[in-house]
């Protein structure tokens, strides 16, 4: 379980969705001097954790552990579950220095790419065709995640939390799908599956890219 890489990805998501619309309660000087007034013994890693339980409860399952290590055992509205294991606080300060340092991703493909970055996820290009509202679409791989995200923010009438299932058992490829719905502005949970837990989808599009994983792949190719 790459923790560390969950935890950059989250944080560069979160800048970007506070860069389109601006809280002040996450970063920035005013979010430091918030923070500073009240910390007490707190950390920086209890800061980290604090941001990212208080944007999964605004997008729901889109920023907590939970979601992106599938962790059924944990309920829906915590975002990591008692057993979960922060940052150490040394590396939370080098983290949030980093995520603090850089410039915030200002577009969704921005995100998406920062997201598979910290995941040292290749991404290859992928065509999805032409969307419609009707269409029920099953995706795998990270590269059709990315693709299909992209698709639906430039379109009209389209609801990725409705119309897209997405199969995808590694952690960097479902925090992806998590991620993107909150990079969509949904408050709804996108719906993001193992091979394990899919639930049959006949008659949908299967979208699968070359870098899903293969259990991932056969299951996707089995909805069709």
């Amino acid at each position: 379980m790459n923790a560390t890489a969950y935890y950059r990805a989250a944080l560069r998501a979160l800048a970007h969705v506070e860069h389109r619309l601006p809280t002040g309660r996450r970063f920035g000087p005013e979010a430091d001097a918030r923070w500073s007034s009240f910390r007490g013994d707190l950390t920086t890693a209890d800061r980290i954790d604090l941001l990212l339980r208080d944007a999964d409860a605004q997008w729901p399952a889109a920023f907590g552990a939970r979601s992106v290590f599938a962790r059924t055992a944990v309920a829906e509205d915590e975002a990591f579950g008692p057993e979960w294991t922060s940052l150490d606080p040394v590396e939370a300060e080098e983290l949030w220095r980093e995520i603090t340092r850089a410039p915030a991703p200002t577009t969704i493909h921005d995100a998406l790419h920062a997201i598979a970055t910290a995941w040292e996820q290749p991404l290859v290009a992928f065509d999805v065709g032409t969307l419609g509202p009707a269409d029920r679409l099953v995706v795998a791989g990270p590269s059709a995640v990315v693709a299909t995200l992209l698709a639906f923010a430039s379109g009209t009438d389209l609801d990725f939390t409705d119309q897209v299932m997405v199969i995808a058992t590694p952690p960097a490829h479902r925090q992806l799908a998590t991620l993107g719905s909150a990079l969509l502005n949904s408050t709804k949970p996108a719906r993001v599956l193992t091979a394990a837990q899919v639930e049959p989808m006949r008659g949908a599009r299967v979208l699968v890219s070359d870098d899903a994983a293969p259990a991932d792949a056969a299951k996707a190719k089995e909805q069709a």
